[in-house]
């Protein structure tokens, strides 16, 4: 087929594509109050120790807290503000209706991981890309795999995509030093789990354009420090999401 002749099929194409994304952003569609996921992080994950993370939600204070520092995890110990699992800012960039959780394990050999779970409401502006976050944040994203983790109990391994990122910190006498850290995570819906964004996005448009519903999806990430060229953090990656899945994925 010629060129021009293959023009005007693309054209529909494009013009199909725009339509069901418009319909599947402004439809109106109902809530199914149905996640994936507990949004409550266990205190323990075999030998890593946990500790949740807390945000004052006072714009004039924004204080962060970890659990084990205060002894009520609801009010802000320094202004009286409220205590939450997603920082002010976070909170106010997203939907009203997120929900947000961040905990920090330990290991007894002196590694520290750092997860969270965002829930997402009804719209669709609770999840992204986290690419477009770390890039924000100053990270340089060196490489990415789909790492896959075996689950007990689960049929087949849990797919999760793993970002090698690279920082720059102040080093002795003015210089700047690099370090590398990894940032592993996949999207969890009610019966539906996959690395990919774009897969969760056409799962959401189907549901919104043909049922009218959008489920409530989460985003599961947990990140940690790793050796500039190493492969030991697939290791602690698969150790910690394995110990942690059968807690919060709800079957």
């Amino acid at each position: 087929m010629a060129p021009r002749t293959l023009k005007p099929f693309f054209v529909v194409l494009g013009l199909m594509a725009a339509t069901s994304l418009a319909l599947a952003l402004t439809v109106d569609v109902n809530l199914v109050d149905q996640p994936g996921v507990k949004v409550l992080f266990p205190s323990q994950l075999g030998r890593w120790n946990g500790d949740a993370i807390v945000f004052c939600q006072n714009k004039d204070c924004g204080a962060q807290f970890y659990s084990s520092e205060i002894t009520n995890a609801v009010v802000c110990p320094k202004c009286g503000g409220k205590l939450s699992g997603l920082s002010k800012v976070e909170a106010d960039l997203l939907p009203p209706d997120t929900e947000g959780i961040k905990e920090r394990y330990r290991s007894p050999d002196g590694h520290t991981v750092m997860t969270s779970i965002v829930l997402s409401g009804k719209e669709r502006a609770s999840i992204h890309r986290p690419e477009t976050c770390l890039r924000g944040q100053g990270s340089d994203i060196t490489g990415s795999q789909i790492l896959d983790v075996p689950i007990t109990g689960r049929q087949g391994p849990l797919k999760v995509k793993v970002l090698l990122l690279t920082h720059e910190r102040a080093g002795p006498g003015g210089t700047k030093e690099s370090y590398g850290t990894y940032y592993a995570y996949w999207f969890a819906g009610k019966g539906r789990e996959t690395p990919q964004h774009w897969q969760r996005m056409i799962w959401m448009a189907t549901d919104r354009i043909f049922h009218s519903v959008a489920h409530r999806w989460a985003y599961i990430a947990i990140s940690g420090v790793r050796t500039k060229d190493g492969n030991e953090y697939q290791s602690e990656v698969r150790e910690v999401i394995g110990l942690l899945y059968p807690q919060i994925v709800l079957k």
